[in-house]
């Protein structure tokens, strides 16, 4: 029992100059060579002032930490013992007693020491008989000690730790009878039994009743609490998994011991020797990313705790240790909010539609509007690792989360522009005629520095015809969205694109953000022309979908501690961008594309969904990027760089093989992009979900403002394109000559921004032939006439 609280003090003082005292007598009068114990004993006086060590007082021992999905299913576990800290109330009556008997029969009856075995190992350890004896407090003294050295990684302590030397014991004695002069005999076990090692990585009794039967500690039966008592002197060599006889064998033993002391009866121990080890029980702990079942979202919530400031981590590897650290001793519970329901759609539908070793990349990235949570990301390659199929890049993400180094974002950049447009005023019926092919080359764009000119030689080519906001849209027209992009500014285009949350990547090493953006505004910037990766890209959409707010893209929920202390997890920073009115337009007409445009593919019936279609020059990208009100998801397709058919020269996506050669891929973003991928993922992804409606656009109520005056065409068309409007040359039969000015079309005032007609003479109406011409007409309709030079609007 414990020693009266009136003489605790006296009793620990008592009691470590008897042992020392008697032990010297003892040992002399054994013959042990007086100069050996004279020498253990100047040593264990030496260091026996020394306070109790913080490590063996304070609890819990150190414990991995555990993340959660959104349903509460573990992701992984991060640690370097596996062990699950509980109070002794949470182990059951017969494991504290199969511990007990095989460690320490009278540990309830004695102090500090028992001076029978204390002694016994004393005297024999001294003349060179590593002897045990040790009480189960001495034990755990040596136990906290050791842990503490490992956490550490101080090789000197762990060494001085597991010194089995004279002196050591008597320290450990020593420390011992602090111990118990500070806590109860019950605190004592549990620390212990929490701190244990009991082999297969099963630090403490729950990880090992969890390990080894599937149970948790409270469940534990008498089989079951023999064999892990039986377990902790030799944890290596008597682990049931690996040697299960041995094991059993041990059990038996520790069964004997509990019927000799009567702590059971020999009918008990009977019974429990004729139950079998149900192999079936055992159970793999997840440690780390790569035995994750979603090994790359697992890296990005690992990458994203290292770098967090709160756990001591940052961005320097010293920083990231100290993290990492924390991470496997800190007993953490991380919560993300991913939906494994939605994670394992994202992941099907990119496996389903190309294999790891296909020569194409296949990723999905997705993303709550409003809020910024990241809900699923997968890749076409989903194994960590350097083998055939596998990677180290999570190709979603940006580069400090394991992303690679982006993607051309293809006509997806498109809504930049239009966004862009409407801040500016711009009404949706602005329109122009654009020609299937048209050299822009010598063309100037007005940028945030002054202007710029387009390469010579610079051909777009796409569909051709007149085309307003929604109908350029739906049907991706190339030189539709170039002429906007002049009219509204390179400035204005690349400035909405970094409000509504897109990164793009450094055109080179060691260059600014600033610098980067800068140099992004080129005339070719609404067809795509810069890196992004799918989870910008979407983010990039989600700001549209929750009509202006931007929200920075998070995996994490919540940081726990084991007492219960919040740590700060990064924060979404959400703020609203742009007026809601003008996301809410924007949205309208990117709901083009769903509903007979390039997505409609993609499209799923019943749902509100907005978005576009993107493919790069020469398509070794095509994407897919759409958005209801409650999720806004990218789907990218891309040539893989490192593959021999790429470096042979191959680098359209077109013909690409997929699925391990059984089909090829035709280049289509909307049909493979958007209904290989986006179409099957979302259609999971949102059962369940409310089928939410986005806001109607208010109507359109432009400011009346008086036109310029001007005189010719080209006169005109530059003060008209001055203060905002747009030109369209449109030929009318006149009896003026053809090519001569008429004259603009509305007059004096019109709404801002509108499009403004530059009246061109066609010539006469061609007089009536008395007979017909056999001779074909060069120009049968006069309104498609080629322009004078210099006219084209």
């Amino acid at each position: 029992m414990r020693a009266p609280n009136m003489g605790r003090r006296l009793y620990s003082a008592v009691m470590f100059v008897l042992v020392s005292v008697v032990g010297g007598v003892l040992v002399a009068g054994l013959v042990v060579p007086a100069a050996s114990v004279g020498a253990e004993l100047a040593k264990a006086g030496a260091i026996a002032v020394q306070a109790l060590p913080r490590e063996v007082e304070t609890p819990p021992p150190a414990e991995g930490s555990t993340v959660l999905m959104a349903d509460g299913s573990v992701l992984t576990s991060f640690f370097n013992e596996n062990r699950v800290n509980v109070p002794l109330s949470e182990i059951s009556e017969v494991m504290r007693q199969a511990q007990i008997s095989v460690e320490d029969q009278r540990f309830y009856d004695h102090g500090a020491l028992d001076l029978r075995g204390t002694l016994r190992a004393l005297v024999r350890t001294s003349s060179g008989n590593k002897q045990g004896g040790s009480t189960l407090t001495q034990q755990y003294v040596k136990l906290a000690l050791v842990d503490k050295a490992v956490a550490d990684n101080d090789k000197e302590a762990l060494a001085a730790a597991r010194e089995r030397t004279f002196s050591r014991k008597l320290l450990e004695l020593r420390y011992a009878i602090a111990l118990e002069d500070r806590l109860s005999k019950d605190e004592i076990l549990e620390r212990y039994l929490n701190l244990a090692y009991y082999g297969a990585g099963a630090y403490g009794v729950e990880a090992a009743a969890r390990r080894y039967f599937g149970i948790s500690a409270s469940e534990l039966n008498l089989a079951q609490s023999a064999m892990l008592a039986g377990l902790v002197r030799n944890p290596v060599t008597t682990d049931p998994i690996r040697y299960e006889k041995l094991a059993i064998e041990r059990r038996n033993n520790v069964l004997d011991v509990m019927a000799g002391q009567g702590v059971i009866t020999a009918e008990q121990a009977k019974e429990a020797k004729a139950e079998e080890f149900d192999r079936s029980k055992i159970t793999e702990v997840q440690n780390g990313c790569v035995s994750s079942e979603f090994p790359h979202l697992c890296s990005v919530v690992e990458k994203t705790l290292l770098q967090m400031p709160s756990l001591g981590g940052g961005t320097t590897s010293a920083e990231q240790e100290t993290a990492r650290r924390m991470l496997k001793r800190g007993g953490l519970v991380i919560q993300t909010e991913i939906d494994p329901r939605t994670q394992r759609a994202a992941q099907d539908a990119v496996s389903n539609y190309v294999y790891p070793t296909d020569p194409v990349i296949g990723v999905i990235a997705m993303i709550e509007p409003g809020t910024g949570l990241i809900k699923a990301i997968a890749q076409s390659r989903p194994e960590i690792g350097k083998a055939p199929g596998q990677t180290y890049w999570t190709y979603a993400m940006e580069k400090n989360l394991g992303g690679a180094e982006g993607y051309f974002g293809g006509s997806t950049y498109k809504l930049f522009t239009i966004a862009a447009a409407v801040a500016k005023g711009f009404p949706p019926g602005r329109s122009y005629e654009s020609p299937r092919v048209r050299d822009w080359g010598g063309e100037r764009f007005s940028t945030c520095e002054g202007s710029i000119r387009a390469e010579k030689g610079w051909d777009v080519r796409g569909v051709g015809g007149t085309f307003d906001l929604y109908s350029g849209t739906k049907n991706s027209v190339n030189n539709f969205f170039v002429a906007l992009e002049q009219d509204v500014g390179l400035c204005d285009v690349t400035r909405m694109a970094r409000t509504l949350g897109l990164n793009i990547a450094p055109q080179r090493a060691n260059i600014s953000t600033d610098e980067s953006w800068r140099l992004a505004q080129n005339p070719a910037f609404t067809l795509g022309t810069e890196n992004s990766s799918p989870i910008s890209l979407a983010n990039a959409y989600a700001t549209i979908a929750a009509r202006g707010m931007r929200c920075d893209p998070i995996i994490l929920k919540s940081v726990t501690g084991k007492d219960g202390r919040e740590y700060e997890v990064p924060n979404a920073n959400c703020q609203q961008v742009i007026p809601q009115e003008v996301a809410d337009r924007v949205t309208d007409i990117f709901r083009g594309p769903f509903n007979g445009g390039t997505a409609t593919a993609a499209n799923i019936p019943g749902y509100s969904i907005a978005g576009k279609t993107g493919t790069d020059t020469n398509a070794p990208t095509i994407w897919t990027v759409g958005f209801t009100p409650q999720l806004a998801t990218a789907a990218m397709l891309t040539v893989d760089k490192k593959a021999d058919r790429y470096l042979r020269g191959q680098r359209s996506i077109e013909g690409a093989p997929i699925r391990g050669g059984k089909a090829r891929l035709a280049g289509s973003s909307g049909r493979e992009a958007g209904g290989g991928l986006w179409k099957p993922a979302m259609a999971v992804a949102l059962q369940g979900l409310p089928k939410g409606q986005f806001v109607k656009p208010k109507a359109y109520k432009p400011e009346v403002v008086d036109l310029p005056s001007c005189s010719s065409l080209n006169d005109c068309r530059q003060k008209l394109r001055d203060a905002g409007f747009g030109t369209a040359v449109t030929r009318v039969t006149n009896s003026a000559p053809a090519g001569r000015f008429l004259g603009i079309s509305p007059k004096g005032r019109a709404p801002q921004y509108s499009t403004i007609k530059l009246l061109v003479s066609a010539g006469p109406a061609p007089k009536p032939s008395a007979k017909p011409s056999t001779e074909p007409n060069p120009n049968p309709n006069p309104s498609t006439a080629p322009a004078p030079p210099n006219e084209e609007g």
